[in-house]
């Protein structure tokens, strides 16, 4: 089973995606991390990535799928995905689905996470995120 996990930031997308993973034996695919990742281990993604990210500008959405498509080809993805945080737009929607395709695969289910704003402001006010 592939899945979607969205919200606004502070939703508990995290949260929620560490509990599923477990329940569902899936991988979670956080671009977030593999960002990070492919630009410690100097990868050519990571390479692509780190200018962009250095620059102030958004990394390419070809280059997040690149990612994507490297990670899931891992034995630990045979069990599902759990996308977290990922797709952010159509056009990240639409090459997510492309790869899906190529894969022979799908997404099974979006869970789309809402969070009343003055919940949401409280959380940030207690967690300190404002401070960072």
């Amino acid at each position: 089973m592939n899945l979607i996990i969205f919200g606004p930031p502070g939703a508990g997308k995290g949260t929620q995606a560490k509990f599923l993973v477990k329940k569902l034996n899936s991988l979670q695919v956080s671009t977030g991390d593999m960002l990070r990742a492919a630009v410690a281990e100097g990868t050519e993604l990571g390479k692509i990535a780190k200018g962009h990210m250095e620059s102030g500008g958004l990394v390419p959405d070809e280059v997040i799928i690149g990612l994507i498509k490297e990670r899931i080809k891992d034995s630990d993805a045979e069990g599902g995905l759990l996308f977290d945080g990922f797709p952010r737009n159509t056009d990240q929607a639409k090459l997510l689905d492309e790869l899906m395709n190529e894969l022979d695969d799908k997404i099974s289910c979006v869970i789309q996470l809402d969070v009343n704003e003055e919940q949401l402001k409280e959380r940030i006010i207690s967690h300190n995120w404002h401070k960072k």
